[in-house]
């Protein structure tokens, strides 16, 4: 296998064509003999994101283990402490018996999880990641831009800079006026452009699909230091 490191995170709104692209770029490179890690929105063993992370509270946390000693042992021995909160990862979870891992979700659906406390445990997840995570090419789905909050998406970025990431942002032009979606894609470009980082926007709304996956291609393969020749690409 071919020794390259590299993370393209590659980001659009919805249905801007996302997955199709990170799994043309996965293809590639695996046929290019590069190991490559992909990672979709959502998937349960992604690295950075949070989303099936368990928050309660220290009162929840408190009745819950009160039910008996089984479940304080085990509830105890799961959670970790953030400040007034306990977060209960996917893999500590997966540790708890079946019935109160089901009653820890049940409670959970009722807390409330404060803003700056789910800003911190994603910076955390980026920070392992960027100080642990393997070597390879890395392609992840709409793991970038999740908040509005420009200096995170600054900061995740600062974290990674070891694994030498990019930007692919796939444009979808017809997301215009004044519809939720079309505010979010112009903040979104915003933050694009203000990262230090190497970043391409690709217009997305023409239908030109493997026009476009030729140009992130290209993209990506000088990033990585890969030489593109004809319709093929070899390891330069």
């Amino acid at each position: 296998m071919v020794d390259v490191n590299g993370l393209v995170m590659v980001e659009g709104r919805p249905g801007s064509g996302r997955a199709a692209i990170a799994e043309d770029i996965v293809g590639w490179l695996a046929g290019e003999q590069v190991a490559v890690e992909h990672r979709s929105e959502g998937q349960a063993d992604h690295p950075v994101d949070v989303d099936r992370v368990v928050v309660l509270d220290t009162a929840q946390l408190l009745a819950l283990a009160a039910e008996s000693t089984e479940t304080s042992g085990a509830l105890l021995g799961a959670a970790e402490q953030h400040g007034d909160a306990w977060v209960l990862r996917p893999a500590s979870q997966a540790a708890l018996p079946e019935p109160l891992r089901d009653r820890v979700r049940e409670v959970a659906s009722r807390a409330r999880v404060p803003a700056d406390l789910t800003a911190s445990l994603v910076s955390d997840a980026w920070a392992r990641f960027g100080a642990n995570g393997p070597r390879g090419v890395h392609v992840w789905e709409s793991a970038l831009l999740r908040s509005p909050d420009v200096s995170l998406v600054r900061r995740l970025v600062d974290a990674v800079r070891a694994h030498r990431p990019v930007v692919v942002y796939l444009d979808d032009d017809r997301e215009i006026g004044s519809s939720r979606q079309g505010q979010r894609r112009e903040l979104d470009l915003v933050v694009v452009a203000g990262l230090d980082v190497p970043t391409l926007v690709v217009p997305v709304g023409d239908g030109r699909r493997d026009d476009h996956a030729a140009a992130v291609r290209d993209f990506v393969a000088d990033h990585l230091g890969l030489a593109v020749r004809g319709d093929s690409q070899q390891v330069a």
